[in-house]
Formats: C-alpha cells, sequence, structure tokens
C-alpha cells in the first residue's frame, strides 16, 4: 500500500501548500476519532488533558523547545492572529514587515493596526535577490522609534526564500523590538532549536512538511510576554493560564493534534535531518534544469541557507498570467505547481519532497513550461 495517496497520474510538485497525510498518521487520526464517538463525554472531558499535554511535549521536543510556552493552534494564521489581536498598540504605531510576507497575515496586521489607528510597512525586499545581505540590511534600516513589532517569514511563500532570522532578531532585539516569527514552512523543512533563537513569538504548521492532519499548528510565545497572549477565541480557560485558555477554545476535534506525534514519528524515520537535505537535493537540482530549460537566470545564489525543500524561478512573464497558466499545467498536463506572483511578474515554485517526488518530475515541468510560455508570452508584457 502506498504511504501517501497522491494521485499517480498527477506531478504533484505543490506539497508546499496543504502537505499530505500519510496513511498511517491517517489512521492514527481515525482511531482517535473512533474513541472520540464511543463516548464523546468521556474523551472531552477525562481524556482529553493528557492525551494534549503527551502531545504537546512531544511536539515540543520536536521544535527544540519545552512545552511551557507552546500551545496547539489549527493553523499559522490563526496563531499570528492570536498574537496580533493581543498587541496593545496605540494612534501613530507601526507594525513592520516585509513585501515577502504571506498575504493572510498580512491582512490581519491591517485588520489589528487599523483598529489602534496604527500602521502597517513593508520592507522592500528585492527579488531576484543577488545579494542576500539585503534582506537584513534593509530591515534593520526600517526599524524605527514607533516600531511596535516586527513580523518576518522564516520562509517566505512567495519566494520560497529562508530570512536570516536568527540575525534579524538580534538586530531588534538591540532595539526593544518584539519580533513574530511566521515559521509556516519551518517545520519539517528546518532544524528548528527555538529556545535557542527565542523569538517573541513564533508559528508554525505540523500539517504542512511533517504531514500532520490538516488543521494542526503550533504557536509558542516567551516567557515575557505569555501573560499577555490570549486565543482569538475566549472561553473556559480564560484567566486560567497558557495552556488553559489555548487547549480548550470551545468544542471542536481535536485528534489531528493528537495525531501530530505519529507524523513527528514518521518524518524522523524517514531520514530527519538526510530527508529533509534529500528534499533540498531535488529542488537545487531542479530549479537549475527548469532555469536552463526557460533560459533565465536564478533568482538567488545556489546557498542552501537561502532556501530549503522549495525554490521560485522566474517565468519572464507578467504576473497577470499566474492563475491561466497554473490551470493549463494540471489541466492539460497533469501537473500540480504553483505560478505565483511578485512584483507584476510570474514565478513558479516548486517543492521538492523525496517520498514522492522525483528528478524525472522538474524535468517534464521544465519541457512544459517552455512549450506553454511561449502561447502565454502573447498575453504577457513583463
Amino acid at each position: 500500500m502506498a504511504r501517501f495517496q497522491i494521485d499517480p497520474q498527477i506531478d504533484f510538485l505543490n506539497h508546499g501548500s496543504f502537505g499530505a497525510v500519510p496513511v498511517e498518521v491517517e489512521a492514527v487520526q481515525r482511531a482517535l476519532q473512533a474513541e472520540l464517538e464511543s463516548e464523546p463525554v468521556r474523551f472531552m472531558m477525562r481524556r482529553l488533558p493528557a492525551l494534549l499535554e503527551t502531545a504537546l511535549e512531544r511536539a515540543a521536543r520536536f521544535v527544540g523547545t519545552t512545552p511551557d510556552g507552546l500551545a496547539f493552534v489549527r493553523n499559522a494564521t490563526a496563531g499570528a492572529n492570536a498574537v496580533l489581536a493581543s498587541l496593545d498598540l496605540a494612534p501613530g504605531d507601526e507594525v513592520l514587515t516585509t513585501d515577502h510576507r504571506y498575504n493572510a497575515v498580512c491582512n490581519a496586521m491591517r485588520h489589528v493596526a487599523a483598529r489602534a489607528g496604527a500602521v502597517v510597512n513593508e520592507v522592500a525586499i528585492p527579488f531576484p535577490l543577488p545579494d542576500p545581505g539585503e534582506i537584513l540590511r534593509r530591515i534593520e534600516a526600517a526599524l524605527g522609534p514607533r516600531t511596535r513589532l516586527l513580523v518576518i517569514d522564516q520562509i517566505t511563500s512567495p519566494t520560497a526564500l529562508c530570512f536570516p532570522v536568527a540575525e534579524i532578531l538580534a538586530a531588534a532585539r538591540a532595539r526593544g523590538i518584539p519580533v513574530l516569527v511566521d515559521g509556516a514552512h519551518a517545520p519539517g523543512q528546518l532544524d528548528l532549536d527555538l529556545d535557542t533563537l527565542d523569538p517573541d513569538f513564533w508559528v508554525g504548521n505540523l500539517h504542512k512538511w511533517v504531514c500532520a492532519p490538516r488543521g494542526t499548528a503550533l504557536l509558542r510565545v516567551s516567557e515575557r510576554w505569555r501573560a499577555q497572549v490570549h486565543p482569538t477565541v475566549i472561553s473556559h480557560g480564560y484567566g486560567q493560564g497558557f495552556h488553559a485558555e489555548f487547549s480548550w477554545t470551545g468544542t471542536d476535534d481535536p485528534t489531528g493534534w493528537l495525531a501530530a506525534p505519529a507524523a513527528m514519528d514518521l518524518h524522523e524515520s524517514l531520514g530527519g535531518a538526510d530527508f529533509r537535505a534529500a528534499g533540498h537535493t531535488l529542488v537545487r537540482d531542479g530549479r537549475r534544469t527548469l532555469a536552463e530549460a526557460l533560459d533565465v537566470p536564478l533568482p538567488h545564489p545556489d546557498d542552501p541557507a537561502l532556501y530549503a525543500m522549495m525554490a521560485t524561478v522566474p517565468l519572464d512573464l507578467a504576473d497577470s498570467v499566474c492563475q491561466p497558466l497554473m490551470d493549463a499545467l494540471l489541466l492539460e498536463h497533469h501537473i500540480e505547481v504553483p505560478v505565483v506572483p511578485f512584483g507584476g511578474k510570474a514565478f513558479v515554485r516548486i517543492s521538492g519532497f523525496p517520498a514522492y517526488n522525483h528528478p524525472g518530475q522538474y524535468e517534464r515541468l521544465a519541457t512544459v513550461l517552455a512549450h506553454l510560455r511561449a502561447r502565454f508570452r502573447s498575453r504577457s508584457a513583463p
């Protein structure tokens, strides 16, 4: 039996969007759901607290921290919303981010800032990025006396860049500015040691690269902020501490959280760091194959510190063709891969997941893109 249920007729090069749940992990969740349905009150009221504690301890080991400041949330966006909604912003305050930020999180920033009369400003980080030092220099230069929070991505969604988070945190700390690290793509792609990194706030999905059931993510809050951060849904645990508030925000299905340790165990059984390195190799070679076939320059140096198991390659097309080109790739050629807009241009973002991706898929994508680009260039004015 195949471990992943990906349609074999499709070249699935978009693991980064929603992940894929292995059959073993799905079986663990279904067993938990069966227990839940056999006696819902016993499960939710008597069994759940201890099960959650065990799952959180496993998750803490996986991301390199202790359970004290760690909580399960439904997704990284939900965790970011909890942090943003807990801020005490005033008129004229600034929330600073970059133009590589995830749109959903930026919408949350704008919503919270607008209610307080604050502003959201974006630092422009060039992409293509010939000089990676520009990331830190530009962010550092933008930090100002009205900056109340810096929101940065550990791995950016549209451009798949790994930001130098440790250096950015040091620059912000020197100015007394707290930082929210959006690590949506980090678990399962990067080696994580959150206690050493110690961001003020960090969110990360387990349902992407770790392959836990969807709706499974983590929020880590540094000790100095824990009393201030509350979930966006206030429920019975209010005022009883960080874990009590986040563990119960109303009736929901907690089995994805409880099955997450099985996904972490599977990730490590597949090789852990070696598995992640194999994914990087797939993407490294895949982006070269694409760049050569399309006769475009690679958008950043071939430095493993800059990208992990995703990479973005320019298409030399305007961003107006992104959706129709992505549709043509899937409907005409059975290739699932995102074509993303950035800075008015179109880019293709490939994922490398060694459990079901292989070099031939990137070679086929390169051939198909070279063919389709000629068709779409007539609609595009890059």
